[in-house]
């Protein structure tokens, strides 16, 4: 137990608080149902039909590809960020030429108008 005993202690602890909580939030939490609860979907918007195949604007989806289009781009630069001084002047071009790509794309979505939200 030498090397991993303070290992072990750490996830006995963390299970243990865990198990506590758990316990006693099913003691002491309420014990009356809340309706909405039972509802699929609770974001404060009615539910119109139970039928899951309802259609949404196409901004969301939009939206939503436009977010993991631009914010992917930090799941890039981390790594790049860690090496910077082993990678030198090359690995500085390449990333301004990524960044710069990045920017010619977020250009063509304002200007083709996919940042304005319409109502």
């Amino acid at each position: 137990m030498g090397e991993y005993g303070a290992l072990f202690v750490f996830a006995l602890v963390a299970v243990t608080i865990g198990l506590v909580f758990a316990f006693l939030n099913d003691i002491l939490g309420p014990k009356k149902k809340d309706p909405l609860e039972d509802y699929p979907y609770e974001c404060g918007v009615p539910l119109y039909d139970s039928e899951a195949r309802g259609t949404f604007k196409q901004g969301y989806y939009l939206l939503g590809l436009l977010l993991i289009l631009f914010d992917i781009e930090a799941a890039y630069l981390f790594p790049w960020a860690v090496v910077f001084k082993e990678i030198g002047l090359y690995g500085l071009i390449e990333a301004a030429l990524f960044i710069f790509i990045l920017a010619l794309g977020f250009v063509y979505a304002w200007a083709k108008g996919a940042l304005r939200w319409q109502t």
